[in-house]
């Protein structure tokens, strides 16, 4: 049963068209997970979903996981491909069609921003919920970011930290604004720049001045989609690599392949499940 679990949520995160994780032998008497992703369209990129999954069930082996998108648009346009993907209405209303009760939701997204923020508005009448925050939630979260990330970073050459930001709601970049301040005080060759928002591209001309030989870019972000495939690595003039222009580029994997990231969002989550199991006592 515990394999077969799995292997129906990897139908569902690669492509298959089941949109339903069949149930553990627990049933409903333990509150439903729900990890919610932004999520990307990029076949290759969609690997990291598998897996968190996997990981997810080894740390949470007697509980029924299920997968939501807040971006309904990669939901439509990986329809169009026939893989079925669910938003967070969608699995809310199927959940309470079976008899759950309780919901733990966790949150993927990098900051508590307006994806975040969506999952607040889902209509969850008649049951109990919680919500695990999304990674840079707190200074302890930063510093523990921080710390994950720092095998990625070599002291002695130039690194630029990819981060999505928000252009419309720039109230929502104030945690991505903290963590950019307090990696870049212990990395000196070390700047965030964003895709929108700030904290913005202007670093990368502060990294190109320096004329680096190699330069290479960490994602924050879960998942390399075509920000980092384009916007950051692509041929196109613009894109951050050419800006740079350093003789070797290199680019590490993004923060779900991280272990050290996913234990801060299980710990998040950890909190959850404990928020729900003392709001039924």
């Amino acid at each position: 049963m515990r394999i077969l679990m799995i292997l129906l949520s990897a139908c569902i995160l690669t492509g298959g068209t089941m949109s339903i994780v069949s149930a553990n032998t627990v049933g409903n008497s333990r509150p439903a997970i729900v990890l919610v992703a932004f999520g990307t369209s990029v076949e290759e990129a969609r690997q990291v979903f598998d897996f968190i999954n996997t990981r997810a069930y080894e740390r949470y082996p007697e509980y029924e996981i299920h997968w939501a998108f807040t971006s309904q648009f990669i939901i439509d346009k990986l329809k169009q491909r026939g893989i079925i993907t669910r938003n967070v209405s969608e699995v809310v209303n199927d959940l309470r069609s079976r008899g759950y009760k309780r919901i733990a939701f966790q949150s993927l997204h990098v900051v508590p921003g307006q994806e975040y923020h969506s999952i607040y508005n889902v209509d969850t009448r008649g049951l109990q919920v919680a919500f695990g925050d999304a990674l840079l939630s707190s200074d302890a979260d930063i510093q523990a970011a921080i710390a994950a990330l720092d095998s990625n970073i070599i002291n002695d050459e130039a690194t630029v930290v990819v981060a999505h930001g928000n252009d419309k709601y720039p109230e929502f970049n104030t945690q991505l604004e903290k963590f950019a301040a307090t990696i870049e005080a212990q990395y000196p060759l070390l700047v965030v720049a964003s895709v929108e928002g700030t904290p913005g591209t202007s670093g990368l001309d502060e990294v190109r001045k320096r004329k680096p030989s190699r330069i290479n870019f960490i994602p924050l972000m879960i998942v390399a989609g075509d920000h980092i495939i384009n916007d950051v690595l692509g041929d196109d003039r613009e894109s951050w690599k050419n800006i740079i222009q350093a003789t070797h580029t290199t680019c590490s994997k993004p923060l779900g392949w991280n272990e050290d990231i996913l234990d801060i969002y299980f710990e998040h989550l950890d909190q959850t499940l404990t928020r729900l199991s003392e709001d039924s006592d």
